[in-house]
């Protein structure tokens, strides 16, 4: 069972994944379901879910068809046309040689890809059974058992973040698949895949942090903010200057939880 979400930022691509794997009917263990490899025109970040084997054998498959370049040269637009037939043509033949030979959902994976071109921008792709989709810019994508509870959170983020802010709310949704859905666990690891070909790993430590700072911040806007909106009463007319009073304090805890926030960024546990 597995989490992973991709968001398509301004300054490249973020994937964030669970750390739990299933190792059998009553056991689990942590790993690392984010991959990286570099390629003659950029470099490629997976996160995979599904049958564990499958996708080590699709990373490398993938390792080895960007490896080689795209038909033509090694820079073909991967939204083009000759682009899609190929990313394409890779689905339907590991398809046909793998998933294909099982009985229906027995065995097989999701991946989302962020695959960066020539280190000037960084395109975001899903892959499911034997085709694989292009993620515009605004458009963010989700994979895997948590798809449930990220699904429904990703429809109310559809605009291009950062990565701090996407990173930010990714976590928060995380938090919540890892609550609510039976097999997605573990720390958050979060890695972003830059337009220039960087890339930053955030470290499941630091996002261990940032995830109690969300929780934190979730727990004030509940107990206080939405009831401090709708604390409206004509029988006690004392209310208002109370509310008034807790609106003059929000811009101050705001800007606390905010500058929490940009020191674990600036200084991340290693």
């Amino acid at each position: 069972m597995t989490a992973v979400v991709g968001f398509t930022c301004f300054d490249g691509v973020l994937l964030m994944a669970d750390t739990e794997e299933t190792t059998s009917t009553f056991t689990k263990s942590d790993c690392d379901k984010l991959y990286q490899f570099t390629s003659p025109s950029g470099s490629v970040l997976t996160g995979g879910a599904g049958d564990g084997h499958l996708i080590d054998c699709a990373n490398q498959e993938l390792q080895g068809f960007f490896g080689a370049g795209l038909p033509g040269t090694p820079d073909v637009p991967l939204t083009g046309e000759l682009g899609r037939k190929a990313l394409n043509g890779f689905a339907q033949t590991f398809f046909q040689e793998t998933t294909a030979q099982y009985a229906e959902n027995e065995h097989g994976i999701q991946m989302l890809l962020a695959v960066n071109l020539l280190n000037k921008e960084t395109l975001l792709f899903r892959w499911i059974h034997n085709r694989v989709l292009w993620i515009p810019p605004s458009r963010h994508d989700c994979i895997g058992s948590g798809i449930v509870q990220l699904h429904p959170m990703l429809r109310d983020f559809q605009f291009m973040p950062t990565k701090e802010t996407a990173l930010f709310c990714g976590i928060r949704m995380m938090h919540h698949a890892k609550r609510i859905v039976m097999g997605v666990g573990g720390r958050t690891e979060a890695v972003a895949l830059l337009n220039n070909g960087d890339t930053i790993y955030f470290g499941t430590d630091n996002t261990a942090l940032i995830e109690d700072l969300v929780s934190k911040f979730e727990e004030f806007i509940g107990k206080f903010v939405y009831t401090t909106v709708s604390n409206i009463s004509t029988e006690f007319p004392e209310i208002e200057s109370n509310v008034a009073k807790n609106f003059e304090d929000f811009p101050q805890v705001f800007k606390q939880y905010r500058d929490k926030y940009k020191e674990l960024l600036n200084n991340p546990l290693q």
